[in-house]
Order: C-alpha cells, then structure tokens, then sequence
C-alpha cells in the first residue's frame, strides 16, 4: 500500500510531499522485495514496523531504523525478511535537503545515514512519541513538527538553480545543459559545481533521471510497448544509448522487462507517476 499525504504550507518549498509504504510478505513469492527507480527526489524515511535492507550498485548498504538518503543515480533494491514493513516518508524537493539542513547534499547521494546526524538530540523526543503512535496521519504530523522545528524562521528564496530543475521539468528532462545554462546568465562551470553541492547529483545525471521518468510513465501497463517510438518521442539518438539508460535505471534491457514484477513501479512511476514535477503546461519534447 502506498498513500500519499500533504505538506504543510511552510515546508512545501522543501518537501513534496509525505507518504507511507505498507508492504507484507504474504504478497511475495520469496519475501518482501522491490526494485525501485531513481526519482531525482531525496528522501526522510522513518521505520515503524519491520525493518528493511537495500541494495545499489549491486552492493548491499547498512539501512538505519531513521535514515536520510540523496539522490540515487541508479536503480535500487529494498528487501525484507520482516512479515510486514511499515515506513513514513518525506520526499524531499531536488534542492529541499541542501536548503532545509545547510548540506552539500553530494554527501548523501546513494547513501542513507542515520537521520540523528541531521537532527541530533530532537530525534529522541520525537522518536518516544512516534514509536508510541498508532494513526498514520498523527505520525505524519510528528514528522512535520520535526522539520518545521529544523525550518525555524528560514525563509525561502529560490534561485537560478531551482529556476533550471523547472526548465528541465518543462522540457521533460529532453533539453540540453547548454541550453539551460544559456537561459541563466551564468558560467557553465559554476552552474555545475552549484548544482551538484544543492542537489547532490550532476546535472546531466538529474535531466537523464527526468527524461527517462517522463518516457518511463507513458509505458502500457500491459508491456504492450514500442521502444523504437518511445526512445524517438524522447530524444534518444540511437538505440543503444535507449538500451543503456534502461539498464542502468530499470535493472534489465527492455526486451527482459516486465512491468508486471514491479507492482510499487507501476504503481508509483506509471499509474499515478507522482516523482514527476513536471510544469504545468509542458508536453512531450
């Protein structure tokens, strides 16, 4: 079960949004197991039930009971020996963790570090009080009050970086980094050195994230699926670099891919694609 909750009006310039993941094992032939996309979003995540594993690169990662995670640049593995997980969420905006907590946020990419190194010594009151609570929305509300607390009088300002994540949305991630720059009036050099430390990851590395997610939501979720025309509709120059970008997110070339052994993928990034911050009135490339 995946739900989704708002932000409060206060975090929303951070946070996309909160969500709860429910998962048990009686739904899977060997365990509780999910290949997940890279989202371009970094994530607060805070166990309540069960505990799971995770796997990147092919190399499994030590997972905290609370952990905080950058992006992540490839597909990852979350899995659990657990009858039934339980975990809240907040997603964070491309630049939310850099701006919320003052971080290079490159640190965190592909890693999830125990979220008492964000919080410190507030994760203890919080933690008395979450693991005590039984009601989705309440828990969700004691998430909030703990970043709203980190948020004190912060006030936002976004700036020419948060301007280009809206240029590549717009453009479904098919415009060029050049062109975007051009449109900023800054120096490519330092546009991607600003880039990485807010968002963690190169900005080449997030458009081909957004390019591919926007291809990825437009699948038929009967694998009914014409790669040749997808890749085309999104700008892939040849086959190849469509297969390689496929691999490197989806885990499989698309000839081995079926959607349906992905039920939270299909759920969360074809059915309701809900990572997508695309523009309001963008269109394919």
């Amino acid at each position: 079960m995946f739900t989704l909750f708002p932000v409060t009006k206060k975090l929303q310039p951070y946070i996309s949004f909160f969500y709860e993941m429910k998962w048990e094992s009686k739904d899977y032939d060997n365990g509780i197991r999910e290949v997940i996309l890279p989202s371009g979003k970094a994530f607060m995540v805070f166990q309540y039930e069960g505990r799971f594993r995770g796997t990147i690169y092919n190399q499994e990662r030590y997972v905290p009971k609370y952990f905080t995670i950058g992006q992540q640049s490839s597909n990852y593995t979350v899995f659990s020996d657990h009858k039934t997980m339980g975990l809240i969420g907040a997603a964070f905006k491309p630049t939310g963790l850099h701006n919320l907590f003052n971080i290079d946020a490159s640190i965190f990419t592909n890693i999830p570090t125990d979220t008492s190194s964000f919080l410190g010594k507030d994760i203890h009151s919080f933690e008395a009080l979450f693991e005590a609570e039984n009601e989705s929305d309440k828990r969700v509300n004691l998430i909030e009050n703990l970043l709203l607390g980190q948020l004190g009088n912060k006030e936002f300002k976004a700036n020419f970086i948060d301007v280009s994540i809206d240029l590549m949305h717009a453009s479904l991630g098919c415009s060029s980094i050049s062109s975007v720059v051009k449109k900023l009036n800054v120096s490519e050099r330092y546009f991607q050195k600003k880039f990485k430390l807010m968002v963690g990851i190169a900005p080449s590395a997030y458009n081909r994230i957004i390019r591919f997610n926007n291809l990825f939501s437009e699948l038929d979720e009967h694998n009914e699926n014409d790669y040749r025309i997808l890749s085309a509709l999104f700008h892939y120059y040849d086959s190849s670099h469509f297969r390689k970008d496929f691999k490197k997110y989806c885990g499989e070339v698309p000839k081995q891919f079926h959607l349906d052994k992905f039920e939270f993928v299909k759920e969360a990034f074809v059915k309701n694609p809900i990572f997508l911050n695309s523009a309001p009135n963008s269109s394919r490339c």
